[in-house]
């Protein structure tokens, strides 16, 4: 199964990095998380993934750890991963507040 890491830059300090698997040219398996640098490390602010065999998003707060798992069981996850980069791309500044205030 063929397995490629990338990662695209939103700006600076933020960025969206990318592991997707495939299997006899179909997505088997990914993860896309948002990460942001804070203080002096860089911190996973929220992420989607296939584990648990579904696709889902990770909510994550600061002080909460797992807020809370969206399940996307209606969508591929080819939808899911498209939705997962679109996602952050476009919101990513909601979700690091959101992430920095729970």
């Amino acid at each position: 199964m063929p397995e490629k890491d990338f990662e695209i830059w939103i700006n600076e300090t933020t960025s969206i990095r990318i592991r997707r698997v495939t299997q006899t040219g179909r997505l088997a398996s990914f993860s896309v998380v948002l990460i942001t640098f804070h203080g002096d490390e860089w911190i996973d602010v929220c992420r989607f993934d296939t584990a648990h065999g579904c696709p889902h998003q990770d909510v994550i707060g600061k002080n909460g750890g797992l807020l809370q798992k969206v399940w996307y069981d209606e969508l591929t996850p080819k939808e899911v991963f498209a939705l997962a980069i679109t996602k952050f791309q476009n919101e990513h500044e909601h979700i690091k507040s959101n992430y920095f205030t729970h």
